[in-house]
């Protein structure tokens, strides 16, 4: 197993007398390298950042258990987290608070060099090239490109460590359609041909229909659901219950059921999807 959280609980400040205010509490999953495709939901204040962050180590849990790679995680030992955080990568929502070089190939080499890698502007170029910026922008300032090409640019610098897990932070907000569109293709792309096991935190119910495997919501620090997108969906109760929300495509399909007193299986995540949907149950004429 790449990460497994057992009864852990987290609280940022974890007093000696008093009970701590915990952001986590008696969090238990399991994370393989078996090309997972995650989303996880909840709303703001729910731990979803803090969660992730303690998949890499960024921070580490007050009680229970974390292993990630075999290695136990806790503020009582002494870890080595190179290489956790080499084979873990965070990218977080904001990219300018995680690229810093004067030049783009500079900034994207870094992770290789710190992790002491062989032929850093090898990975770094492969990198940029995975995740589509042109070579004629190797050379220029990180913070002179558009806040797609950015964000593309600090996907690179996780990437060109070769890690086997990619995480990120609200990767679409501030993205218009198409650039949108683009950065969860490269992500599928990722999961699908480079074989990374991809999480990702988002609000963006379309993400979730586009691109999950499988669904992790939290509550209130708690994990209440841990499933696939399809039973997420299917369980009306539940998304109702915590407050969650469907993608476009499953909002058009309950309304065309409803207004044209039609046999539709609503639960469906894409354009392609809906059509065939609605041809199966009237035909191609109509």
């Amino acid at each position: 197993m790449a990460i497994s959280l057992s009864n852990v609980s987290f609280a940022y400040h974890y007093p000696k007398k008093n009970t701590p205010k915990y952001v986590l509490k008696d969090v238990s999953l399991d994370i393989s390298l078996n090309n997972e495709f995650i989303t996880i939901l909840g709303h703001t204040g729910s731990g979803k950042s803090t969660l992730v962050q303690l998949f890499n180590a960024l921070l580490q849990s007050n009680e229970g258990n974390v292993e990630v790679f075999g290695k136990q995680i806790s503020k009582n030992k002494k870890n080595k987290l190179k290489e956790i955080r080499k084979r873990v990568g965070l990218v977080f929502q904001f990219p300018e608070y995680q690229v810093f070089e004067e030049t783009i190939i500079k900034d994207v080499m870094f992770g290789p060099k710190n992790f002491g890698l062989d032929n850093p502007k090898e990975l770094a170029e492969d990198a940029l090239e995975k995740v589509g910026i042109s070579k004629e922008l190797y050379e220029e300032s990180p913070f002179m490109i558009s806040g797609g090409q950015l964000r593309r640019v600090a996907i690179a610098g996780i990437l060109a460590s070769n890690p086997d897990i990619l995480i990120f932070d609200e990767p679409t907000v501030g993205l218009d359609p198409l650039g949108k569109k683009e950065l969860l293709k490269m992500l599928k792309v990722l999961n699908e041909e480079y074989n990374k096991t991809i999480i990702i935190i988002t609000h963006d119910m379309e993400v979730v229909a586009q691109v999950s495997k499988r669904v992790i919501v939290l509550s209130k620090g708690n994990i209440v659901f841990d499933d696939s997108k399809e039973n997420l969906f299917s369980n009306e109760e539940l998304v109702n219950k915590f407050g969650l929300d469907y993608p476009n495509s499953i909002k058009i399909m309950k309304q065309l059921k409803e207004r044209l007193n039609i046999d539709l299986d609503i639960y469906q995540y894409s354009i392609d999807d809906c059509y065939n949907e609605l041809v199966r149950s009237v035909g191609h004429n109509e």
